[in-house]
């Protein structure tokens, strides 16, 4: 990973080994992101291992190291969610209930399956 002005490589790395796998190329589309968004971003997930995908029952999206979660609730998430899009991210999760504080947009710019759903793709938790 790369050095830049707006993530560190812990908040990118594995929350429960802190191996971090990134992308490089997910990085930069991330970091545009982040100057058209004009506001700090904080990252919920970015890169998990295998075995912490499998202990709190996630998909495996984020092992690939193209995936991250960002912590923004309302208006802010709709603005994000627009930028993600225009910046190229095609697989979009929102989560908008429940407490502000666990409310978040998943980013990831995976490509596509053979025989999974079409992208880009948005989708609701």
């Amino acid at each position: 990973m790369f050095k830049n002005d707006y993530f560190t490589e812990e908040e990118l790395a594995c929350r429960c080994c802190g191996k971090n796998h990134f992308s490089d190329d997910t990085l930069h589309r991330l970091i545009r992101v982040r100057e058209r968004f004009a506001k700090p971003m904080v990252i919920n997930s970015g890169y998990r291992c295998p075995a912490h995908c499998a202990k709190i029952g996630s998909t495996m999206t984020h092992t690939t190291g193209q995936a991250v979660d960002v912590s923004v609730a309302g208006g802010r998430a709709y603005e994000l969610l627009i930028i993600a899009q225009e910046e190229g991210f095609t697989g979009i999760g929102v989560k908008q209930k429940g407490a502000h504080s666990g409310r978040f947009i998943h980013m990831d710019d995976l490509e596509p399956v053979p025989g999974e759903r079409a992208r880009p793709t948005v989708w609701s938790y």
